[in-house]
């Protein structure tokens, strides 16, 4: 992936996959409720048996053995990319930030030799980011006070 054009032939690559083995199995077509591709990270709700789920991901293991798909599959919540996606038990879908166990806020420092518009765009961006993704209007404020807290630790005025 250190290639500029990695991310637009991965996207390409697997889009040919999607419609030539994903797309066609009867059993993504009768239990995958939503399926969300970023380049290679795949997130989907599905419906059906987890025997099913485990059999679609192993079939889906022995097409090529260069490429591999690793699943992770929980009933109550799941991550993706930067959002974590839970299940209450109403069935009901919530969001709320994830950060990977090794996140070390490595946001820009303020004092770094960046223009002044460089340094002064995360913040704004990075909240809008919050406020989007966490639904939960109880938890909003904590996570916002989080995010000003990484900002600090990074000498924002």
């Amino acid at each position: 992936m250190g290639s500029n054009v990695a991310p637009a032939y991965a996207n390409a690559y697997m889009n040919a996959f999607e419609l030539d083995f994903v797309y066609t199995d009867d059993r993504f077509r009768h239990y995958v409720q939503c399926y969300h591709r970023y380049i290679d990270d795949i997130f989907f709700v599905w419906t059906g048996p987890l025997e099913t789920l485990l059999a679609f991901h192993q079939s889906l293991n022995g097409i090529y053995s260069e490429l591999q798909f690793t699943m992770h599959h929980n009933p109550k919540q799941i991550s993706f990319l930067d959002t974590l996606v839970c299940k209450n038990d109403q069935g009901r879908l919530s969001t709320d930030l994830y950060s990977k166990p090794t996140d070390c806020n490595s946001l820009l420092h303020y004092s770094s030799s960046h223009p002044k518009a460089t340094r002064n765009s995360p913040p704004r961006s990075q909240f809008t980011r919050v406020t989007k993704i966490v639904s939960d209007p109880d938890i909003l404020p904590i996570r916002l006070e989080s995010m000003a807290n990484k900002f600090i630790e990074r000498n924002y005025p």
